[in-house]
């Protein structure tokens, strides 16, 4: 839960710093879909174990695109979305066990 918790909360700093400082627009669209995803994934993957490999997606793409491809105004933008982007990515790859595992300490608080 916790896991799940922290990347929606990434989410929510992704969409915040897309208005705190410049972006481009290309760069504005595209953290703002990511962050989007990132809080919509981090609530789906509750219920599917999918929604972390998605997430995993919205992460390499977000660092492709805010590092590689898209111009930039300032390098506060690029190194905060490279950030994110591993801490995204670091967190969707963080195992929190079976789905059964998962099921029974959620509901029941059991290890």
């Amino acid at each position: 839960m916790a896991i799940r918790l922290l990347n929606a909360l990434v989410g929510i700093w992704l969409f915040a710093t897309s208005f705190m400082w410049p972006h481009t627009p290309a760069q504005k669209t595209v953290t703002i879909v990511a962050a989007i995803l990132t809080f919509v994934l981090a609530i789906l993957a509750h219920f599917t174990p999918v929604a972390r490999s998605l997430n995993a997606c919205v992460a390499i793409l977000l660092f492709v695109m805010s590092t590689m491809s898209l111009p930039t105004f300032r390098l506060a933008t690029l190194w905060n979305n490279t950030a994110v982007a591993v801490i995204i990515l670091v967190i969707s790859l963080v195992d929190d066990g079976s789905e059964t595992v998962r099921h029974g300490r959620d509901v029941y608080g059991r290890d």
